[in-house]
């Protein structure tokens, strides 16, 4: 230890005192005798690694944070070590100034000074400053000497044969006083110093005051650049959502310009709709009487003759000036057979079946109208008849085996229907074919009018009853589906019946209203229960107009029923195809737009009913 105690001192030496040139930090008292209480082993650890922590301070290359382990120390050595590097310069320089002094201390017979000088040179240098070593609260907050304080006891049992450390000489006798210059030049040389610490002191205060403000400076840069990126972030986003924006206005400007041409585009297909529509009734129309004509030319039945467009003579047993029977009313019925026959080898037999069947009984009631206003009409006049007394005994008997016949009619088609067109169709002709022969033995027996405007008015009962029957089926249909549309889920079989009962009833309702409004403009207005002050030709013409067109919506509604039936490959209607297309809204719309205008119609015909 004593060979090293030179190097110790002289390196730590030089290090104090270039920390007081530079005034960086300066050595502070310490009270003396708390390292002097180490034996020498213990001070000789000290030393060595205040010494190692110097010169790894001093080196110019930094690449130690601390002192490396050695395998051969003590743990509690090494973690004392490593402490060391977390001692601040002025803390660090104060240790040194202690071990230092306690080498001069323990070893003065190898650290005299030079040059007279003895070994208190560096002491008296302190003390002339009145600058105080370190204390032992300093040295304790280091760290150092309390860590090594604890492995000091784990190391006593090694440490107990040591001697007793040296005792530095007097320093009496070590040099001579200097002379008045030279003190005189050493304490210029010390207050220079002492300015120069000072001027150190305010560098660095105002160094700590400049950190500060940049700090505070960096923090308030670091928010403005936070902020800034934000503001960029933000106004991004809002330039994207501007954007989109615009982009929507555009759409809406465009879409807008677009409405008027799709509004005229809309009138115009409805327009044609209508006009299509009202083409359909006139094609309609046209063929009815193109087939009336052609039974008219080519059947042999009596009542497909017309005596005033195929110039054929018809046969007196049938015609007479005085007859009972309307020419129209034979011509319904046979009509109304006609269709009835046809409806059993349609496809959509059902709905038109049920048609043919409210045609067949409105033109059996016709005929019974006809019978009936005759009698009425001559009542007071029995010898206007042209008929002879055993002859008008017949009649009851004729009308009851015409509404038998009718009744039996009626029973064959409800077994036509139950049985799903199992059975034959021959059953269903024979009924009709009685009802036909019943008909025609009324007609040879009270002849047909040659000249309609000449028969007898109808009593009010019959065509009143049968108008009047018929519209209110109408209304109670149009309520019952308009509840049945209205639910959430619509019942298919409910409304697919309720739909062939409405338009089988408006069917019957424009028979019976084209009958009326005929006899009107004919002028013959005593059997007619419209009201004339209502009636005009044009408003006749709008309400039959209307109910056929409602009708044929209704129809079209209907047939998109069968048609969804069909592509669901399915008997029963309560399937989802049938389901979806109930619930759809353009469905639901059409339909209750048809039933309304229907009742709407309808409702004018009963304002004019008397």
């Amino acid at each position: 230890m004593e060979d090293r105690a030179t190097q110790y001192h002289r390196e730590m030496n030089a290090f104090i005192m270039e920390e007081i040139d530079e005034g960086v930090s300066t050595p502070s008292k310490s009270e003396p005798g708390k390292l002097a209480r180490l034996s020498s082993m213990q001070f000789q650890e000290l030393a060595t690694d205040v010494y190692d922590e110097l010169k790894r301070r001093q080196s110019p290359v930094q690449d130690m944070p601390f002192l490396h382990v050695r395998d051969h120390y003590h743990p509690k050595r090494n973690q004392a070590r490593q402490k060391l590097a977390t001692l601040s310069r002025p803390k660090f320089v104060d240790l040194v100034h202690d071990v230092n002094e306690e080498l001069k201390r323990r070893f003065p017979h190898k650290l005299t000074a030079p040059q007279g000088y003895g070994a208190p040179s560096h002491v008296a240098s302190y003390e002339s400053l009145n600058i105080s070593p370190v204390t032992d609260h300093d040295v304790a907050d280091g760290g150092y000497t309390a860590d090594f304080g604890r492995y000091e006891q784990q190391q006593q049992h090694q440490q107990q044969q040591q001697p007793p450390p040296l005792r530095a000489p007097s320093v009496e006798g070590y040099g001579a006083p200097a002379s008045a210059s030279e003190m005189e030049k050493l304490r210029n040389e010390y207050e220079s110093r002492l300015a120069a610490m000072r001027r150190r002191v305010g560098q660095l205060e105002s160094q700590l005051l400049d950190q500060r403000g940049d700090n505070l400076h960096e923090k308030a840069s670091e928010q403005l650049d936070n902020l800034e990126r934000l503001n960029s972030v933000l106004s991004q986003k809002n330039e994207r959502l501007e954007n989109d924006l615009q982009i929507l206005r555009e759409q809406v400007v465009r879409a807008k310009a677009e409405v008027p041409a799709l509004r005229e585009e809309n009138e115009r297909l409805r327009q044609e709709r209508a006009q299509f529509i009202d083409r359909e009734r006139d094609l309609k129309t046209k063929l009815d009487e193109s087939r009336a004509a052609v039974r008219r030319l080519k059947t042999t039945s009596v009542f497909a003759m017309d005596h005033g467009d195929t110039g054929i003579a018809p046969p007196p047993v049938f015609v007479n000036t005085g007859g009972v029977v309307r020419p129209s009313s034979v011509r319904t019925f046979q009509e109304a057979v006609e269709a009835l026959l046809s409806a059993l080898r349609s496809g959509d037999m059902e709905r038109e079946l049920l048609a043919a069947q409210d045609a067949i009984r409105a033109a059996c009631r016709g005929l019974e109208a006809d019978v009936h206003g005759y009698q009425a009409a001559h009542a007071s006049n029995p010898a206007a008849w042209p008929l002879a007394d055993d002859d008008m005994v017949r009649v009851p008997g004729l009308l009851q085996s015409m509404d038998a016949n009718l009744q039996g009619l009626t029973e064959a088609a409800d077994k036509h229907l139950g049985s799903m067109g199992v059975l034959p169709i021959s059953l269903f002709e024979a009924a009709a074919s009685h009802l036909a022969t019943s008909v025609v033995d009324l007609v040879k027996l009270l002849k047909v009018c040659s000249d309609e405007s000449k028969a007898a008015p109808r009593l009010q009962a019959a065509s009143q009853r049968g108008l009047e029957e018929s519209m209110d089926n109408i209304v109670a249909g149009i309520q019952n589906m308009l509840r049945l549309v209205r639910a959430a889920t619509p019942d298919p079989n409910a409304l697919h019946t309720a739909l062939q009962e409405v338009t089988g009833s408006i069917r019957t309702t424009i028979g019976i209203c084209r009958a009326e409004f005929k006899a009107i403009e004919a002028g013959s207005t005593a059997g007619v229960q419209i009201n004339a002050d209502l009636y005009s030709p044009e408003a006749a013409q709008s309400v039959l107009c209307g109910l056929e067109k409602g009708n044929l919506q209704l129809m079209d509604q209907l047939n998109d029923i069968n048609e969804a039936l069909e592509a669901a490959d399915d008997s029963d209607l309560d399937n989802e195809i049938v389901r979806e297309l109930l619930g759809e809204m353009a469905f639901k719309h059409g339909l209750t737009s048809a039933l309304i205008d229907v009742g709407r119609f309808t409702k004018t015909l009963v304002a004019w009913l008397e």
